[in-house]
C-alpha cells in the first residue's frame, strides 16, 4: 500500500447519519416555521459546519428563537442515533484490511463522534487519540486545516496520506491539503458531480480496495 495513513470523514462515510441527520434538522426547522425538505436540508447543510444552519435560520427568521436550537438538535439526535444508527455496510472489514495507522477528522464536534462511534461499535478502532474535530482548532471544510492537523498528530506526511470522504465540502479540503482522496457515494446520481471533478468514487466498502 503506498499510504501510510488513512484519514476518513465520520458522518456518511463510516455512519450513515446523513439521513438521519438531515431528516431531523428539517423537522425542527418545519417546527420553527421554515418550509424545508429532507432533500433541500441535505443540499443545503450535507457535510457543512452547525453555523451553516444557524446562519440560515437568522437570515429566514426576522424574531430570535426562545430555544438554543443547536443544543435541541443534540439532544434528539442522540436519542435518534441510539435508536437506529448504522454504520456503513463493510466498513468495518474495510478497516480491517488496512495495514496503516488511521483517524478521523470531521466537521463535527467530538461528543456527537462519540455517541455515533459507541452505538456502531466503530469505537474500538477510533479514541480520543485518533479522532479529530474541527471543532478542535475552529477550522472547518473545505479549509485544508483540520486534514493538516490530524495528520500532524498522527505523524503522518500529506503527500502519504489517503482522505476517504462523501462530500465535496471534504474533498475540496483533502486536495487542498495536498492528499489523495476517494469518494464514498452510494447514491450513483451523485457520481457525474464528483467525476467532473476528476475524483475517484466507490460505492460500497464490500468490493473497495486501496493499493
Amino acid at each position: 500500500m503506498k499510504y501510510e495513513l488513512v484519514i476518513f470523514d465520520c458522518d456518511g462515510t463510516l455512519v450513515d447519519t446523513e439521513t438521519l441527520t438531515n431528516g431531523l434538522i428539517a423537522l425542527m426547522l418545519r417546527e420553527i416555521g421554515l418550509d424545508i425538505s429532507e432533500d433541500e436540508a441535505i443540499e443545503l447543510f450535507r457535510g457543512k459546519g452547525f453555523s451553516t444552519i444557524t446562519d440560515y435560520i437568522d437570515q429566514h427568521i426576522e424574531d430570535k428563537l426562545e430555544f438554543n436550537f443547536e443544543q435541541s438538535f443534540r439532544q434528539r439526535s442522540q436519542v435518534l442515533f441510539e435508536a437506529k444508527l448504522k454504520a456503513m455496510d463493510c466498513v468495518e472489514s474495510f478497516i480491517n484490511k488496512l495495514n496503516v495507522p488511521i483517524c478521523i477528522a470531521s466537521n463535527g464536534p467530538q461528543i456527537k463522534m462519540k455517541t455515533t462511534l459507541k452505538v456502531t461499535g466503530l469505537d474500538k478502532y477510533f479514541n480520543t487519540e485518533n479522532t479529530f474535530s474541527a471543532y478542535d482548532i475552529n477550522k472547518f471544510k473545505p479549509e485544508p486545516e483540520l486534514f493538516l492537523y490530524a495528520c500532524e498528530k498522527m505523524n503522518g506526511t500529506a503527500s502519504k496520506t489517503l482522505v476517504i470522504e462523501d462530500t465535496m465540502v471534504g474533498a475540496i479540503a483533502a486536495r487542498a491539503a495536498g492528499m489523495d482522496v476517494f469518494i464514498y457515494a452510494p447514491d450513483t446520481e451523485e457520481h457525474p458531480q464528483y467525476k467532473n471533478e476528476n475524483y475517484q468514487v466507490f460505492t460500497t466498502y464490500c468490493n473497495f480496495d486501496v493499493k
